[in-house]
């Protein structure tokens, strides 16, 4: 008889983690379900919690919805970082390697209008504004170091600031978000295209 090993009782830091992460997890399946609209009850009620528990880690909704789109932005970060670092590998090079990316570009469409949502926000609640426009600068600051690299990388010279041109490349990210109609999940979105078109003519 096989005698199964005990599993060790998780620390308190390790059970507080282990509910956030579930949290987190039941929240961004929410938000694709509903959208930013989502209640505090069916996050909390998805990850197998009260509400009670969802505040003792987030003090609000919209500072758990703004912890999503940090982990979104960061994930977005990540991927063009590693894009640009392994683009020498890639046939064609980091331009190959972006035109690539850029195709996939908010093929989630709930992320794309979740993020849109979550800006409309932060113009209606000064409070929560301070907490977005916060992660948003930072986002646009890792934005443009990217810029950077990757006009240096390709031998082009910058038609304008690196912060001026990310800031452009988001807003028409999330403007053609808003005028996309609902399409196939997973469909390929029009944004992607436009930006690649924007960037070959500052490189050109």
């Amino acid at each position: 008889m096989t005698v199964k090993p005990k599993r060790a009782r998780l620390t308190r830091e390790e059970s507080q983690a282990q509910t956030r992460l579930r949290l987190i997890e039941a929240g961004r399946a929410e938000i694709a379900r509903q959208g930013a609209s989502v209640s505090v009850r069916d996050i909390a009620e998805a990850a197998g919690y009260t509400q009670g528990a969802l505040y003792a880690h987030f003090e609000s909704k919209e500072l758990l919805l703004l912890e999503l789109l940090r982990l979104h932005m960061a994930g977005e970060i990540a991927a063009l970082e590693t894009l640009l670092q392994e683009g020498g590998t890639v046939k064609g090079g980091v331009r190959a390697a972006l035109d690539q990316w850029l195709s996939n570009l908010n093929a989630d469409q709930d992320w794309a209008l979740f993020a849109v949502e979550l800006q409309m926000l932060a113009r209606r609640d000064a409070r929560f504004a301070k907490q977005y426009d916060k992660l948003f600068t930072e986002h646009v600051g890792a934005m443009s170091a990217l810029v950077e690299r990757l006009f240096a990388d390709v031998g082009a010279k910058l038609p304008a600031s690196a912060t001026e041109i990310a800031s452009l490349l988001i807003a028409l990210a999330h403007g053609m978000a808003l005028q996309r109609r609902p399409t196939k999940r997973g469909a390929p979105d029009p944004a992607g295209a436009m930006i690649k078109l924007v960037l070959d003519r500052m490189m050109a």
